[in-house]
């Protein structure tokens, strides 16, 4: 591998973002290849881009990037702006809150030869899951992975891991397709990759819930399924093609 773009979405991440970011620079700075990180703030209203950019003076090695949306957009469209500004040969985007820690990236790059994509998953593999969500999330998750199979015809696990590997031609192919600018983001990938026929490869990766999650359970469960309406339609009238 030549050059790695690492994009991490952050929207009022400044309790966790410090932590995630020094994880990631300290692992890419062992690497033998070359590397970016691009952060993405959806125009947190905290201090998160100024803790980035702290971490930015004192860790110089790694190059840091820093986009900032003049409104909130959603976190589809914070990865979107980070993959289109990225320079990397691959391109992986994570999350703020350090779910799945960079170093289980080993596990993918294995298959990104073969594959256009590799994604994480936290279902693939039982022992996965470190620190479970509450029991109200993970029935909502499976339930929603089922009715997304169903609807889509995609046939993955986990769909929605936050943790997922890109060629950079297919990321900015695909990218510049997605509509969704929210949490439905991660499906309307997989569908836009099946239609334009790319290698995608599903991955165990080890993954931690976490305590300080922004995340609202029966309103995201909600919004998605409204976003899920729209990529059906999409696919309908071919806006992939």
């Amino acid at each position: 591998m030549r050059k790695l773009s690492v994009i991490i979405p952050a929207y009022n991440e400044e309790k966790r973002i410090e932590k995630t970011l020094k994880s990631v620079l300290d692992f890419l700075s062992a690497q033998a290849y070359q590397s970016e990180v691009v952060i993405v703030d959806d125009a947190s209203s905290d201090d998160t881009m100024n803790v980035v950019k702290q971490i930015g003076y004192r860790k110089s090695k790694i190059d840091l990037k820093m986009l900032q949306h003049a409104y909130n957009k959603g976190k589809g469209a914070a990865v979107k702006s980070g993959i289109m500004a990225s320079t990397g040969d691959y391109i992986l985007f994570m999350d703020a809150d350090n779910s799945t820690n960079i170093n289980q990236i080993k596990k993918m790059l294995p298959y990104i030869k073969s594959h256009q994509i590799v994604i994480g998953s936290r279902y693939l593999d039982k022992n996965s899951i470190k620190i479970k969500q509450p029991l109200a999330r993970r029935v909502i998750s499976r339930s929603g992975n089922i009715f997304i199979k169903f609807l889509l015809k995609i046939s993955y696990a986990d769909t929605q891991c936050g943790f997922k590997l890109f060629e950079s031609r297919a990321a900015k192919e695909i990218f510049k397709r997605v509509t969704i600018k929210r949490w439905g983001f991660d499906i309307e990938v997989l569908v836009i990759a099946k239609k334009l026929d790319y290698k995608v490869k599903e991955v165990a990766v080890d993954w931690y819930d976490s305590p300080q999650s922004q995340l609202r359970s029966g309103r995201a469960a909600y919004n998605t399924f409204k976003e899920l309406i729209k990529i059906k339609k999409n696919l309908s009238k071919g806006k992939y093609n």
